[in-house]
């Protein structure tokens, strides 16, 4: 598997990564929107709890941006292994950390450090990915890897919303944090199979970023826009369902209908990207998910909210996969930690 080796059937190379790749992905992502769906909810509970619910999500962000650039350099000195499971370590860390804090503050901070740990497991995952798989496949490889996270977006809002309910919040945390354990541990398991990034594929970081400055300007700004129609809609749809007095189950259902749509179209999108070209792929994500973020404010009832809400989820799932594909297609073989760590700061 990789670059250097001829094509091989796809089947063949998704099993090898399903140890590595696919059930931490789908464990680590039931835990993260678990979290994202509940941390908003917890924190509308304080005083300015809408722009406290907006500051998590931001400071989440700020901690992935924070994790980017060292990321993409710790992968191409310590390897794509050791990186994936520091970044899932810190993710269980502080997730459990969680359940002690009731300050906003305390909360803030554990925004920041997962962030941080989502940025490290993400971009040590997407250079393993990148270096492994032919640019042939790559597309639908991927488009599998969102699509197993997009998956469990279907049981992690139910699962926070019920949880609180009967548990309270601090025993959430502790769950999602259990749930990470478990993503880590998958890993650790298939540790054996997962191959290190070569030292010798090292470049100098500002070299990376003036070789490829088209690119980041460009294609760039275009993952931006992608990335804040993606962020909005996570954002909007708990704040907004608040608003119109809808309960955290309530909430949580749409959510995961939301995802249901997004999901389902994993298999078309990959097949799009891989056949019809990353471009066919983009152009209906960015009009449907702009269409579903303006039409959201105007919605006043149950049936409206949900409808809002499943349109979202139709423009998320056209888009399944494009950013890490084309991350992937433009990085090249010297200094590929390095590039992707640039390109996930670029869309962050």
């Amino acid at each position: 598997m990789g670059e250097r080796s001829s094509l091989r059937p796809l089947n063949d190379v998704m099993r090898e990564l399903a140890g590595s790749v696919y059930v931490p992905a789908f464990l680590s992502s039931l835990a993260q929107h678990a979290i994202m769906i509940m941390l908003p909810l917890y924190v509308l509970q304080f005083e300015d709890g809408a722009a406290l619910a907006a500051l998590m999500l931001g400071g989440r962000g700020a901690g992935v941006m924070l994790a980017d650039l060292s990321a993409g350099m710790l992968v191409s000195r310590l390897g794509d292994k050791s990186v994936m499971i520091a970044g899932l370590a810190m993710l269980v860390v502080v997730t459990a950390a969680a359940a002690l804090f009731e300050t906003s503050f305390a909360l803030l901070v554990v925004a920041l450090v997962s962030g941080i740990g989502t940025g490290l497991w993400t971009i040590a995952r997407l250079v393993y990915v990148t270096d492994n798989v032919m640019v042939e496949q790559r597309g639908r490889v991927i488009a599998v890897m969102a699509g197993v996270q997009r998956s469990s977006a279907l049981v992690g809002p139910v699962l926070a919303g019920v949880s609180v309910q009967v548990l309270g919040y601090p025993t959430t945390f502790i769950i999602c944090a259990g749930i990470y354990a478990l993503s880590l541990v998958a890993l650790l398991i298939a540790a054996k199979g997962v191959r290190s990034a070569a030292a010798t594929h090292r470049a100098p970081l500002l070299q990376v970023i003036v070789e490829h400055r088209r690119v980041f300007a460009t294609a760039g700004s275009v993952m931006i826009t992608l990335q804040i129609l993606r962020n909005a809609r996570l954002w909007i749809i708990p704040v907004w369902g608040t608003a119109l007095g809808l309960d955290e189950v309530t909430i949580g259902i749409i959510f995961s209908a939301s995802s249901a749509m997004d999901m389902i179209m994993f298999y078309p999108a990959g097949q799009m990207l891989d056949h019809l070209g990353r471009r066919i792929a983009l152009t209906p994500a960015l009009l449907i998910l702009g269409a579903s973020v303006a039409l959201m404010p105007v919605t006043h009832e149950l049936w409206s909210f949900t409808a809002c809400a499943m349109l979202s989820g139709l423009g998320n799932g056209f888009s399944t996969g494009i950013f890490m594909t084309l991350g992937g297609d433009f990085a090249p073989r010297r200094g590929r930690g390095e590039f992707l760590g640039v390109w996930r700061l670029v869309g962050d």
